[in-house]
């Protein structure tokens, strides 16, 4: 197959223009120019798709896809009031509503052009849609728990289950991982032990940290409404927290979170200089997730700090439940504005963030060797963005007509593993008549428990 259009952004090189990508089984086999290819590989069947750019797919560096059908459910809340909504609303979900909610979720990954997600998720259900989908990525079992004493009950349950995800995911483009949730959701031996097992088992791990000045002043302090109502309302009220006296990244540093690398952290807002020399120190990988930090009034993340210091970065959309919707698109854009409003300078460009959609996203999950840039050898993840809207056109820069004037409904073709799975508006992995129709009792059912 040769996809041919306007533009090719390889990402690892200079843009193509008139250009072309040849796929040969899983994997991209050449890249370049349209004439050259196509007199190169004369039997190829040609896609051509005319004033659009194609590129590699996006990697979506922090999801919850079994969140989705809470979109719009706790909208316009501060981080603290938005996480007791959402743990309530979720107390009336079963096991097969979460996972209808998931298939929603890829869904929508699959319109967005994202072909890599990194997905925390507690009842498994993102695993079950990814793979169904016909996803890339990393699953993360999501763990949790206050109780110094049930540190081992809670590892014994996560280790058969994470056994049990590993042989679901067994043929697919999925890894499993391994998620402490976050430094108010686990206690210090819970964090201990479960990343040191996880790599001894070599498995990826990721935590949310330093996202909400809540969490932060719960940990420091032990103050605040995550302390006290929200831990009430899950049942830790009578667990002692002693507040630390640091910040959040220092606590996991002290507690040997980050020992051996390998960590994704996610959203890291409330984070000062020394935070981020223990950042670079241990080599931890950021999701930077602009949109849902700002719209739940966590702040903004450091992101040029991040970035002069080289550790790797990549943007998440986080999900529907806190950010309505996973278009990338969005999340390339607002984050770059808020960037450039927040610094008072133009430092960051839209190629920066398109880098950071892709092959940054990549780097961040050790996957680079694999996806994230349009490279001979590496696999066909690729999604196709029509840019002949007149709101496009001139289109001189097709980075900047990405960011500044794309949305998910210009994506006309997302391919994983050199197989079509989105193409024209049509889904052809999931049946998006169905999932749309079971979701609605569900968004029902949250609706009269608001």
């Amino acid at each position: 197959m040769l996809l041919a259009a306007k533009w090719v952004l390889p990402i690892s090189q200079k843009p193509i223009e008139d250009g072309a990508v040849v796929i040969e089984g899983s994997k991209i086999k050449d890249v370049g120019r349209f004439r050259t290819l196509v007199n190169k590989y004369p039997n190829k069947e040609v896609l051509n798709f005319g004033k659009a750019a194609v590129l590699p797919g996006f990697v979506d560096l922090h999801t919850h896809l079994e969140y989705s059908v809470f979109r719009g459910a706790c909208d316009d809340l501060g981080y603290a009031d938005w996480k007791m909504q959402l743990t309530l609303k979720s107390e009336s979900l079963k096991k097969s509503d979460w996972i209808q909610s998931a298939y929603l979720g890829a869904l929508e990954a699959l319109q967005s052009g994202i072909t890599t997600i990194a997905d925390i998720t507690k009842s498994g259900a993102s695993l079950k849609a990814a793979k169904d989908a016909g996803l890339r990525g990393v699953i993360y079992y999501e763990i949790s728990g206050m109780d110094h004493a049930a540190v081992t009950d809670i590892m014994t349950k996560a280790i058969k289950g994470i056994d049990k995800w590993i042989d679901a995911a067994s043929g697919t483009n999925l890894i499993i991982g391994v998620a402490p949730h976050s430094p108010y959701t686990v206690s210090p031996p819970l964090y201990k032990v479960s990343t040191e097992w996880a790599r001894e088992q070599g498995l990826p791990l990721c935590t949310h940290l330093a996202g909400s000045k809540a969490e932060y002043d719960f940990v420091k302090y032990g103050s605040g409404r995550l302390s006290n109502e929200y831990w009430d309302m899950v049942g830790w009220g009578d667990i002692l927290w002693q507040p630390t006296g640091v910040s959040p990244v220092k606590y996991l540093e002290e507690w040997g979170v980050f020992e051996g690398g390998g960590m994704l952290a996610v959203h890291c807002v409330q984070v000062d200089e020394p935070d981020i020399d223990i950042l670079e120190k241990y080599n931890v990988s950021i999701a930077h997730c602009a949109r849902c930090s700002a719209k739940l009034g966590m702040g903004v993340a450091p992101l040029s700090n991040f970035l002069n210091r080289k550790l790797k970065v990549g943007i998440g959309t986080d999900s529907p439940a806190s950010n309505n919707t996973m278009d990338m698109f969005d999340e390339m854009r607002i984050g770059l504005l808020i960037q450039r409003g927040m610094t008072r300078s133009a430092d960051f460009t839209a190629e920066d963030f398109v880098y950071m959609a892709t092959l940054g996203g990549a780097k961040a999950l050790n996957l680079h060797d694999r996806i994230g840039s349009l490279d001979p050898g590496k696999k066909a993840d690729i999604v196709v963005v029509d840019m002949s809207h007149s709101h496009q056109i001139p289109t001189r820069d097709p980075y900047s007509a990405l960011v500044y004037t794309a949305n998910q409904e210009n994506v006309v073709l997302t391919m994983v593993d050199g197989k079509i799975l989105y193409k024209d508006g049509k889904y052809i992995t999931l049946d998006e008549s169905e999932i749309v129709k079971k979701a609605e009792p569900i968004r029902r059912r949250l609706k009269m428990d608001s």
